[in-house]
């Protein structure tokens, strides 16, 4: 069985006399770190075809969000409706809808 590395936590009640960890506290503490992460994961994206992808913005099933430049968006335009996003590699959260439940399609071109 692996052996956990609980420095992290010791050094945490660090200068705090008499104040120790026991180890059925630090399995607990394991164990909720553990929950906390597996409660985080998330489905991974997955590619749709175009096709699919405008019947679920026609059935209002999805919101489409538009990755590309704003110059290139000038020239080849978006799709109605899309977020649109500041900057395909790094953009603040806040531009994405506030409805976590709704599916996004994210969607770029590229210059060829």
């Amino acid at each position: 069985m692996p052996r956990w590395d609980f420095s992290l936590l010791d050094a945490a009640v660090a200068g705090r006399p008499g104040r120790t960890y026991d180890p059925l506290v630090r399995r607990l503490v394991l164990l909720s770190w553990v929950l906390v992460v597996a409660g985080c994961r998330k489905p991974a994206p997955v590619e749709i075809a175009v096709a699919d992808a405008a019947a679920r913005f026609a059935a209002n099933e999805a919101t489409p969000v538009d990755a590309n430049t704003p110059e290139y968006r000038e020239g080849a335009g978006w799709i109605p409706n899309a977020v649109l996003l500041t900057d395909f590699h790094e953009y603040p959260l806040a531009e994405l809808p506030a409805d976590k439940d709704r599916p996004l399609v994210f969607y770029c071109t590229s210059r060829m």
